[in-house]
């Protein structure tokens, strides 16, 4: 193999092996997490969300380590997405964002993060003070959103 063949093949493996290291720290997380979960209508928006949005969140939260994991899924009938952030604030009421959602380097609105701008268990305990709001160019305060809960 030329030096240049080489290279590729070593790039390739370390992407690889990288991107094994967030699935893996996925599933630890999961393992040692409490986690919440809700589901994103537009009619759970104050003032009116998109009436045609939709999707599902779950947040796992571990103290342990220091992690906050995040997917939404079924994402569907929106507009283009610009932000989503768990906010503090219960049902009928809109509160700040305490927690910002990013997309995945693979595109999709999953992943962990480091936990500690999350105060220690402030989510347990109270899980519907907290709602996860998914924002779009349509509906830039909010199309989608519901508050979160333990129930599983």
């Amino acid at each position: 193999m030329n030096r240049t063949t080489k290279f590729a093949v070593v790039a390739l493996a370390g992407s690889v092996a990288l991107a094994g290291c967030a699935t893996l720290e996925e599933e630890v997380v999961d393992a040692t997490s409490d986690t919440y979960k809700t589901v994103l209508t537009g009619a759970n928006e104050v003032g009116g969300g998109d009436p045609d949005g939709y999707g599902r969140a779950e947040v796992s939260i571990s103290d342990a380590f220091n992690q906050v994991c995040y997917e939404l899924k079924d994402l569907r009938g929106l507009d283009t997405i610009t932000a989503a952030h768990i906010h503090y604030g219960r049902a009928g009421t809109n509160g700040p964002p305490v927690f910002t959602l990013t997309k995945s380097n693979e595109g999709r609105w999953q992943g962990c993060k480091d936990g500690r701008e999350w105060t220690e268990n402030r989510l347990q305990g109270n899980p519907a003070d907290f709602y996860v709001n998914v924002h779009t160019t349509a509906y830039p305060n909010g199309a989608i959103r519901g508050q979160l809960s333990d129930m599983q």
